[in-house]
């Protein structure tokens, strides 16, 4: 009774001044027009609280998982009888979004509302709620209901990019991937030259042969990589002076477009994040684990830690030496390493065909459409004598790319 009371008050309260103004006068026109009133305050409320009560609302994402900054849509439709579709009441739809998911347009539509969106950060977020408002033909009355539809989530993943090409040797034929020459042999790495004996014609070094007058053959490095390990590491030692949020982004954007180039070349790949929480994604191929692998990138967060001297993915990689598969090529992308830290990897090496250290000092990279900066931040020593020894590691079989501020990431190609 109270909520058709306050539903119908402006027009009981009309309704009795007519009738008032009715007994003062005496018109007749008063008297037809007050019990009008009067009849319209007491049966279209009933009609609004009765259509309200049978409504429901559905809501369903276009894409529940999406790359950030990309547009998305949401459909709110109203599920409701023909005769209450066919009655003379209004019906209005209004989706409530939560932060990061940017309203651009909505359209409505005979049957609900189409709201066209998009996000600007990272994360997992709830669809929110959705407020269906009734309103009698004339705009006397208005009745609104709240329904809970937040069990519908958008997920946004870090935006891809592409790598010309990148330092991962292929596998080998027992695991599917065909090469081109003999098993075990990745024919992208070429390793050295000897003397041909009764090697394969397509493998002798033309050139090599022609300036030495006798012929050579291509040497090429052992075929590693069954599995591609991202490890993402997102502990930081110290205060940075950078964004935390943006430095997360750069970070999980170099590991998204590393795992989407491993699933394009058709290499088993697996994402492992070190931050506030510890995560895995397992290793697999296909577009499903990409998925999990963008998902898990999604909510990676940052974390300070309180020891400075604990690097954190050393002993990870100890404890789970086991778990991770043999012979693989290790991605690791963090802020900052120490030479303590890569003399310590170094002696994990059997442990992987090849490693990969992705390291970003100040906490960022220039992508390819973007300017550079008109000023430039200064290595500290640490960074400096890293940079010196790029050579001598890579020669070992460990690419070691620095990327600074107006670096692109085709420093890990060598573009």
């Amino acid at each position: 009774m109270r909520r058709y009371l306050h539903t119908a008050s402006r027009g009981l309260t009309l309704a009795a001044a007519l009738i008032a103004l009715w007994l003062v006068l005496g018109s007749q026109a008063l008297f037809f027009t007050a019990c009008v009133a009067l009849l319209y305050s007491i049966m279209l409320p009933l009609l609004m609280m009765a259509a309200v009560d049978r409504a429901t609302i559905a809501v369903s994402v276009k894409h529940q998982l999406v790359m950030l900054g990309r547009p998305d849509m949401a459909t709110v439709s109203l599920l409701a009888g023909d005769a209450l579709r066919l009655s003379p009441l209004r019906y209005d739809l209004a989706l409530r979004l939560p932060p990061y998911l940017i309203r651009k347009h909505e359209r409505r539509t005979p049957r609900g509302l189409l709201v066209f969106f998009e996000a600007n950060r990272r994360g997992s977020y709830q669809v929110g709620e959705t407020t269906l408002t009734v309103q009698d033909p004339l705009g006397v009355f208005s009745l609104s209901r709240v329904f809970n539809t937040s069990f519908q989530s958008v997920t946004v993943f870090p935006k891809l990019m592409s790598f010309p090409r990148l330092r991962i040797a292929l596998t080998s034929p027992l695991d599917g991937q065909r090469v081109r020459f003999a098993p075990n042999y990745d024919t992208s790495q070429l390793a050295g030259t000897h003397p041909y004996v009764s090697d394969p014609l397509n493998r002798i070094h033309w050139k090599v042969s022609a300036h030495s007058g006798a012929l050579y053959a291509k040497e090429f490095s052992p075929s590693a990589s069954k599995t591609i390990v991202i490890l993402l590491n997102l502990t930081l030692r110290h205060t940075p002076i950078f964004d935390t949020d943006a430095f997360e982004d750069y970070l999980s954007t170099v590991a998204a477009s590393v795992a989407n180039y491993a699933n394009d070349a058709h290499l088993p790949f697996g994402v492992v994040v070190l931050g506030d929480e510890q995560t895995s994604s397992g290793y697999g191929t296909g577009s499903a684990h990409l998925v999990r692998c963008l998902s898990l990138l999604a909510g990676a967060r940052s974390v300070l830690k309180q020891d400075p001297s604990d690097p954190g993915f050393l002993d990870y990689l100890r404890l789970q030496r086991y778990t991770i598969p043999a012979q693989s090529q290790l991605f690791l992308i963090q802020h900052e390493m120490t030479e303590e830290e890569i003399g310590s990897l170094l002696k994990m090496r059997s442990q992987f065909s090849r490693l990969s250290i992705v390291l970003f000092p100040q906490g960022s990279f220039r992508r390819y459409s973007e300017k550079p900066t008109l000023y430039f931040m200064q290595d500290f020593a640490q960074i400096q004598r890293l940079r010196s020894v790029q050579m001598v590691l890579r020669n070992a079989g460990v690419d070691l790319s620095i990327i600074g501020l107006n670096d692109t990431l085709g420093e890990l190609s060598g573009a």
